[in-house]
């Protein structure tokens, strides 16, 4: 991956955690794998540059969503202009409808997957070809970086924020305990992609947005 600079044509990138997620079961925490302890809700990202603002993971229902993004930002659903997903697991995916004005976006890989594996004209059929495929790039600033394992086209995204390398990781890293120990969710697609894929965000990181926790800094391998 080529260096980023974090600048967009009108500045700086900025960010922002709107919610911290959380896992149904984890296992660093003594739970079991084999059942669920609590409904899971995602962590979800907010991405200001180049006049636009990015949602990543909308993990809250519609209404609670667009209450989170007052909350954290003052910010309205019409402000909104772009939404990207991550990989297209349900509780990504949850308050996508909160921003009907916005674009769209998950990697190709995901959506050309996931076509394969929803029932003609569900609900989930119907959204995937409302989703624009995007492969290396979403925006001047913004790369895609594949990380496969958990599903099998699963994307995070990277960027540059005060010298620093962010890498919005989803699902591609669950919590800071399942990255620390390299190890991966019990629903992961490829166990030895996600591998991997955590090892990939190790050498390019210094700080990861994990999937089902808060931000952390990391220590490049």
């Amino acid at each position: 991956m080529d260096a980023i600079d974090g600048q967009g044509f009108d500045g700086p990138i900025k960010w922002d955690v709107l919610t911290i997620g959380y896992l149904s079961r984890n296992k660093f925490w003594g739970e079991s794998s084999d059942k669920g302890y609590r409904s899971p809700r995602c962590t979800c990202t907010l991405i200001r540059t180049n006049g636009r603002t990015i949602i990543v993971d909308p993990s809250c229902p519609p209404e609670e969503m667009l209450q989170v993004l007052d909350q954290r930002t003052g910010l309205k659903a019409e402000q909104i202009t772009d939404v990207f997903l991550t990989h297209f697991h349900g509780d990504h995916r949850y308050g996508i409808e909160a921003f009907p004005h916005a674009k769209w976006f998950m990697p190709e890989r995901e959506i050309e997957h996931c076509r394969g594996q929803v029932p003609a004209e569900s609900p989930e059929s119907l959204l995937l070809t409302k989703l624009i495929p995007v492969d290396r790039s979403l925006m001047p600033g913004i790369e895609i970086l594949p990380t496969p394992g958990h599903s099998k086209g699963h994307g995070s995204l990277v960027f540059a924020c005060e010298g620093l390398t962010v890498v919005v990781a989803g699902d591609a890293a669950m919590t800071k305990d399942f990255y620390l120990a390299r190890d991966y969710y019990f629903n992961t697609t490829d166990p030895e992609a996600a591998v991997k894929s955590i090892d990939g965000i190790a050498r390019i990181a210094d700080i990861i947005v994990p999937g089902h926790d808060n931000y952390f800094m990391n220590k490049r391998s």
